[in-house]
């Protein structure tokens, strides 16, 4: 049953979103963009997942337990993974809740990537609409296998599904490796697949598939026929660079949840700061910033989280400001970070030293470079 119908207008046309559930209300949740990408023109910015759109740490916690709540009792072990880029803190903060919330150690969290590394891959997968098409999933650590290969539920996490295919190609995958799975739920903050098609992916997945999200219904495009299509940036990586030496977020390859421990260092180091902040994650490594922004809130900080990103939107409608940069990784790549307060302290935070030495961001936006991961896990 449909609730209410809402319109929004966009650079390149109009959305109109037919609601049947508000757990959060639609107006605090989301905002909209039109992406630099004539695959698809739109973007649903989100106002709670801290990427494009900056945003108290304790907001993004709450959508984390929420969410968390609805999976936390599904049976083990469980297999939660978040997509890349743009979900993996809302993954890993939904596989971290479950986790504390039921005491649980069964729960095993693994992200999709875009970076290669020289270990064996689990699987891989495309997502068709995107800039950056390629995902990959690493197998875990030896000690964690028994876990990958044998869980009973799946959860897939993402910021919105708007046809559920890309999740539907990952299950796939990963159930050629585990076709013991009883249970799938695909977890989002926003869900506009209407029942009709969530009929058809539990077909396709043929087990039962739960679909836990904070707005859901449904929605459509229309394009206005006299925007020009954007051009695609080129977002193509030398093949043959690897990224172990300076990868070292063990979420790619897989962490078992609830055990997350603070940086004190780097911690310390910020608290020391007067004024307001601005906690900048990096691309994929994006948990450990946010927790490190949460704690600043905690401790009393004015402080507000965001990340950088691949995903090319144009200036206008919800994006008021936009800086371009080559990726921090070295593959040459544009990266951009979007509606970032100026009169704000930023901190960029990187999961490696070399990272924060080399990367031109921190210097060029007169903030701060903290490396953290590795007394993360010290």
């Amino acid at each position: 049953m449909i609730l209410r119908t809402v319109t929004a207008s966009i650079q390149a046309g109009q959305l109109t979103f037919m609601l049947r559930r508000e757990e959060w209300p639609l107006d605090a949740c989301l905002t909209y963009a039109t992406r630099q990408n004539p695959r698809r023109l739109y973007l649903f910015v989100s106002k709670v997942l801290g990427k494009h759109w900056p945003v108290r740490p304790s907001l993004m916690r709450e959508v984390h337990r929420r969410l968390a709540a609805k999976i936390a009792g599904l049976p083990g072990p469980l297999l939660v993974m978040g997509m890349a880029e743009t979900a993996t803190a809302l993954g890993r903060g939904v596989a971290e809740e479950a986790a504390l919330q039921n005491r649980r150690d069964d729960v095993l969290y693994l992200q999709t990537t875009r970076c290669r590394l020289n270990r064996p891959l689990a699987f891989a997968f495309d997502e068709s609409h995107s800039h950056a098409p390629d995902h990959a999933v690493y197998l875990p650590e030896p000690e964690l296998q028994p876990l990958f290969q044998t869980a009973r539920s799946l959860v897939l996490v993402d910021d919105e599904i708007s046809t559920g295919r890309t999740l539907a190609e990952l299950a796939r995958a990963y159930l050629q490796v585990n076709p013991r799975i009883e249970q799938i739920a695909l977890v989002s903050i926003a869900c506009w697949l209407g029942a009709a098609r969530q009929c058809v992916l539990a077909a396709l997945l043929e087990r039962p598939v739960q679909f836990p999200a904070l707005v859901e219904g449904e929605f459509r495009f229309t394009a206005d026929p006299a925007f020009p299509p954007p051009l695609l940036p080129d977002a193509v990586a030398d093949p043959g660079q690897y990224h172990d030496a300076i990868a070292t977020d063990p979420a790619r390859v897989g962490i078992i949840a609830g055990d997350w421990r603070l940086p004190e260092s780097p911690l310390s180091l910020l608290q020391n700061e007067k004024g307001r902040l601005t906690v900048i994650g990096t691309g994929e490594y994006a948990y450990t910033p946010f927790r490190i922004a949460l704690a600043l809130e905690e401790a009393g900080c004015d402080v507000l989280y965001q990340s950088t990103t691949r995903s090319p939107i144009l200036v206008g409608d919800a994006i008021t400001r936009r800086q371009e940069f080559t990726d921090h990784y070295g593959d040459g790549i544009p990266n951009y970070l979007y509606n970032l307060d100026p009169d704000r302290l930023p901190v960029v935070i990187y999961e490696h030293p070399a990272l924060s030495q080399a990367h031109a961001l921190p210097k060029t936006l007169g903030g701060l470079a903290v490396a953290v991961e590795e007394p993360c896990r010290a």
